[in-house]
Formats: C-alpha cells, structure tokens, sequence
C-alpha cells in the first residue's frame, strides 16, 4: 500500500465534501434528510474550509519524501478519520438522517485504518 496514494484519496475526499459544506450547507444536509438552522449553515461552512484546508494538506504532502513531519500528518488522518467515525457511527445509531450517511462513515473509517495500517508499519 502506498502512501501516496492514501494521500490522494484522503485529499479527494475531504475536498468533496469541504466544497459540499462551504459553498452549500443546506444542500448538503438534505442529501442526507436533514435539515440546517442558519446557525448550522455557518458552522458547517466553517467546517467545511477547514475539510479544504485538510484536503490542501494531504495534496501538497503527497509526494514528499519520508519524514517526521508527514509521520504527523498520517498520525492527524488517523485522529481526524476516527473521531469522525465514531461520531457517524453515532449518528446512525441514534437515527439522525438517512442510510446515505454510510458514505462518509465508510469513508472516514476506511481511511483512518489504512492510514491507521500505515503508521503502525512506520511510513513517513
């Protein structure tokens, strides 16, 4: 498995949905049946420039040569991926929204384990 490849998908990833978020909060929510407040809409794009940012990060580490400092982006992919799925898996627990909410939780979980795979194995 490479890492670079990880890092594309990663990037690809949280770019979709960081546009989604940005530019179209409520659209967004309603792919998933669930509606915004005009307070929801702002942290969502709040979130969502920060997903851009994240996704400019793993773009831009992608083809660097190994190091500490990517070792810390990996271990960031994993923390970030992770929590997030915990908190999908939660959402689908408690009912919130549709079975559209796999997406993202497929997502985020399969990246922070291979991301996960990918530390424990010591790429930088």
């Amino acid at each position: 498995m490479k890492v670079k490849f990880a890092f594309v998908i990663g990037a690809i990833f949280a770019g979709v949905f960081g546009l989604l978020l940005t530019f179209a909060p409520g659209f967004s929510a309603s792919l998933f049946g669930m509606d915004v407040n005009e307070g929801g809409e702002f942290i969502a794009r709040i979130f969502g420039a920060s997903l851009l940012g994240y996704a400019i990060i793993c773009w831009r580490v992608k083809s660097d040569s190994p190091s500490e400092a990517r070792r810390s982006v990996i271990l960031g992919v994993i923390v970030h991926s992770g929590i997030a799925s915990i908190i999908w898996i939660w959402g689908l627990v408690l009912g919130v929204g549709n079975l559209l909410i796999l997406i993202p939780l497929i997502g985020h979980l399969g990246l922070a384990i291979w991301f996960g795979y990918l530390y424990v194995k010591g790429a930088k």
